[in-house]
């Protein structure tokens, strides 16, 4: 499958040397990260976003200094999740045990059911066809240089 993955110019140049890049856990993000690495059931520290060709995409996640990598993954390399899904785990998150990011506090959640969040979880967690997401976002473990077909430097 074509995907298209926004990243630093370091992350080309780690590919171009013929290194397989993995990211590197995030801080802002550590438990959210750690929820969906679970629940997808994925082996790396931090997963790795990107879009799908002739899919609508969502718009953010590339910075003024960044390169486009454009990459032939294969299906079997590639987890889909719902942009908007993953969107509202993040957001519910906040409302979460600390101890389990599949439990929900019993205060102060904001109209966020335990229904809800398993719903989403739920959701997150099964895989479908492309076609079937409105907005479908990849997870990537990593990358590897052998997908790299064609990249676009922005700065």
């Amino acid at each position: 499958m074509t995907v298209y993955t926004y990243q630093s110019v370091r992350v080309l140049k780690i590919l171009k040397s013929g290194q397989v890049y993995r990211a590197y856990p995030s801080r802002k993000f550590a438990r959210e990260y750690a929820g969906l690495i679970d629940i997808l059931g994925l082996r790396c520290q931090c997963p790795i976003f990107g879009n799908l060709k002739f899919h609508r995409k969502n718009r953010g996640g590339n910075t003024s200094d960044h390169v486009r990598l454009i990459l032939k993954v294969p299906v079997e390399s590639i987890r889909l999740t719902e942009y908007s899904e993953w969107a509202d785990f993040m957001y519910m998150m906040q409302f979460t045990t600390p101890d389990h990011y599949a439990n929900l506090m019993q205060s102060g959640t904001e109209g966020i059911s335990q229904k809800k969040l398993d719903r989403t979880i739920a959701s997150l967690k099964k895989q479908r066809k492309p076609w079937a997401y409105r907005v479908p976002q990849v997870i990537l473990e990593e990358i590897r240089p052998e997908w790299l077909v064609d990249y676009k430097i922005r700065i």
